[in-house]
């Protein structure tokens, strides 16, 4: 069995991670990382029986052998200006290689005593007690294997402590460069994102490969949002063509608090994305917008899970696909309304613009309502572009490349005017651009 083999690989490789620990070995955090392989090994890995990923084979990433990386990256990055990934002025940025912080090409000078940002292996050597308290913080992570996976190799990673009453602050960004060396590299950032009562932070995650090689990320961000604070939670994944991508992001909101996600999914072989948010207290809102744009034969899956566990919270929803050549797209989206969480406003919608005859996606919007006095909605369409607004752009004299062009990105714009920060409104549109023109409709 591809996943009997892929677990003792997994557990070999954690035995040699243990042998290079010294004094961490007894600690509370490395305690749980043990307490997740335990688990992880009890649980195995999902296959196509499983329901949440029957639309998802997990063979060929099962099948790979993956090593961990090593503080020395398999490309010399040193001379890398990391501004071309990515330029919003002002801001904070964590840049880690294969996996690796590389404090080198990092920017921290704009931090100050209300925003603190560090990397995570500094934490958990400096304040391992801090870690502990802000890794578990929705109950359904421990659920998921690739979220146990992670936890067993929980080292690189950054946190972000966003301090009470703080605005008006530069965003934090975290690039995350893959070489795709010689060996396939298991890659497990873990982010932990704290914005305290009245704060409000950007936070900017993207995932940039520079080679075609192999490889796994494995991610896992969580995000405790406390009373009236903010967070904007920003995904852009631009991974090779034979990586390997499952995350997931947790977050808990409390009493007129929000979190949005927005994520943008360009690249990677197999992507899964797992989303799961709990509207904690009255008052509590949350957006989460996805695009979605695979070619070739990518996959890419997104589970979410909105749970409005109090009354008089609001949630809107919004994912778009747009798939290409033979690609294939999933979404699962639900939304769960408590029984004590009357008055909840819940707005769910997906849709998918097929622009190939063999490009395939998959939808399930779910509602699982337990109140009486509440507002929900969901939806999903799937089709093609549309034949009068071709007629019509046709008819204006616009070559057929060029309409299939307009209308692709009038469809796939509309997350974009979701982002507050303007340069990564700007960075998004040239991404999307390049994609239409990588498909050959621009």
């Amino acid at each position: 069995m591809k996943q009997d083999k892929a677990l003792q690989t997994f557990r070999t490789s954690f035995e040699e991670f243990e042998k290079g620990l010294n004094g961490e070995y007894s600690s509370p955090v490395h305690a749980r990382r043990r307490d997740a392989m335990k688990r992880l090994s009890e649980t195995g890995f999902p296959t196509l029986r499983d329901e949440e990923w029957r639309y998802t084979n997990l063979a060929a990433l099962l099948e790979t052998e993956y090593v961990r990386p090593t503080q020395k990256a398999a490309v010399d990055f040193s001379a890398v200006d990391t501004k071309r990934f990515l330029d919003i002025g002002q801001m904070l940025r964590l840049v880690f290689i294969d996996g690796v912080y590389a404090p080198e090409l990092s920017d921290l000078s704009t931090a100050s005593g209300k925003l603190r940002v560090q990397d995570l292996a500094t934490v958990i050597n400096e304040q391992p007690d801090e870690v502990l308290s802000l890794t578990g913080a929705v109950d359904e992570g421990a659920r998921h294997p690739f979220t146990m996976l992670n936890d067993a190799f929980t080292e690189q990673g950054a946190l972000i402590h966003v301090g009470q009453g703080a605005a008006e602050l530069p965003p934090v960004h975290l690039l995350f460069l893959a070489s795709g060396g010689a060996k396939p590299l298991l890659i497990t950032p873990r982010i932990l994102i704290r914005a305290e009562a009245n704060s409000e932070i950007d936070v900017i995650e993207q995932y940039v490969a520079l080679g075609d090689g192999a490889y796994f990320t494995n991610a896992v961000v969580e995000s405790h949002v406390a009373e009236n604070a903010h967070v904007h939670h920003y995904k852009i994944q631009e991974e090779g063509p034979a990586a390997y991508h499952v995350a997931a992001s947790y977050a808990r909101v409390a009493r007129s608090g929000s979190y949005s996600n927005h994520y943008f999914g360009f690249g990677a072989r197999l992507l899964r994305n797992n989303l799961h948010l709990v509207l904690d207290d009255e008052a509590a809102e949350c957006t989460m917008n996805g695009l979605f744009m695979p070619m070739a034969k990518q996959h890419m899956d997104h589970h979410t899970v909105i749970d409005h566990a109090k009354p008089h919270c609001n949630s809107h929803e919004l994912y778009k696909g747009l798939l290409f050549d033979e690609a294939r797209g999933v979404f699962s989206g639900k939304i769960i309304v408590r029984q004590d969480a009357q008055k909840t406003d819940a707005k769910q919608s997906n849709n998918n613009l097929l622009l190939s005859e063999n490009a395939l996606v998959d939808t399930k919007p779910q509602l699982e309502i337990w109140a009486d006095d509440v507002k929900c909605t969901h939806g999903a369409t799937i089709g093609r572009l549309d034949d009068d607004a071709m007629f019509y752009l046709r008819s204006r004299g616009l070559p057929k490349e060029q309409a299939h062009s307009v209308l692709a990105y009038a469809f796939a714009s509309e997350l974009v005017s979701h982002v507050r920060l303007e340069p990564l409104r700007q960075h998004l549109d040239d991404a999307i651009h390049r994609r239409l023109e990588r498909s050959g409709i621009e």
